[in-house]
């Protein structure tokens, strides 16, 4: 009865300790992932900031108003229709 306890206790002890390595390989697993994914996230900032730099770039005025004055847009240009507009009579 006493070796019964003691192989049973023993069983227990080993299938704890298989727990607990598998465990901890898991936990170094989703450290790894973990930094993968902080890296990647810092790469999509980065990216990020870029284009959020260029989008302002192209919203400025400056740029605006070099543009308009490159495709000799002024205050009041005529419009230019490609057929004559037409109008409801009634």
């Amino acid at each position: 009865m006493k070796k019964s306890l003691n192989s049973i206790a023993l069983i227990i002890v080993l299938i704890l300790i298989g727990i607990n390595i598998t465990l901890f390989i898991k936990g170094i697993r989703l450290s790894d992932d973990i930094t993968y994914y902080e890296n990647e996230l810092g790469v999509l900032k980065d990216e990020n900031d870029e284009i959020e730099q260029q989008i302002y770039k192209l919203e400025s005025y400056t740029i605006i108003a070099s543009h308009a004055a490159v495709l000799k847009y002024g205050k009041y240009n005529e419009p230019i229709y490609s057929q004559r507009p037409r109008y409801a009579l009634k």
